[in-house]
């Protein structure tokens, strides 16, 4: 996983992912962390309450590194189909890149902390801009209900994540099911 964390705190939402991805998240200890972490007890205690507010923690690291790429992908000039499908594509390779750290990203975010939450928040909105962008350059039906859509994008990701991390589809193979599906529909045009 990560290279030689530096902190102890680093060490402790390491060892926390690799024990769940071995045991399973709800096997944890607090007494098995420490000394996967090579820590004691009390220093384990002096940074987290639990073994939730650890994973938590992780998480929200997560999700601020990936925000941090994805405004990376935003920076760009391209046409707004080609970011919004890099924007996709970076979502799901962060999730086939290890199967367990999408496990308990996926679970966190179900019922995420406030944190990681706004992070959340604000994959929406930069979803809903270029879907505005879209709209505006009249590459979206008019009526189309940006809101709506930018939300079935974010929640898209994480319905085709599974498919990502068992290897059904490649995150590719994802992207394109779900923008054809989100940007072209499932129904054909002729409904009669």
């Amino acid at each position: 996983m990560d290279t030689a964390p530096a902190t102890p705190r680093d060490r402790i939402m390491v060892a926390a992912v690799e024990l769940a991805g071995q045991d399973g998240v709800h096997r944890v200890t607090m007494s098995a962390l420490a000394a996967r972490a090579r820590v004691s007890r009390p220093t384990l205690y002096g940074y987290f309450p639990d073994v939730a507010h650890v994973l938590q923690a992780w998480v929200e690291r997560e999700v601020s590194q990936v925000q941090a790429r994805l405004q990376h992908v935003l920076g760009t000039d391209a046409d707004p189909i080609e970011v919004l499908s890099a924007y996709i594509d970076l979502q799901l390779a962060y999730f086939a890149e290890s199967p367990t750290r999408a496990l308990i990203t996926v679970a966190a975010l179900g019922s995420p902390p406030q944190s990681v939450a706004r992070h959340i928040e604000g994959f929406q909105a930069d979803v809903r801009e270029l879907l505005v962008d879209l709209q505006t350059r009249a590459r979206l039906r008019p009526e189309v209900d940006v809101d709506l859509l930018a939300g079935l994008v974010v929640a898209g990701i994480t319905a085709v994540a599974p498919h990502v991390v068992s290897r059904r589809l490649t995150a590719l193979e994802a992207r394109k099911c779900l923008l054809d599906l989100l940007l072209h529909g499932a129904l054909p045009d002729d409904r009669g």
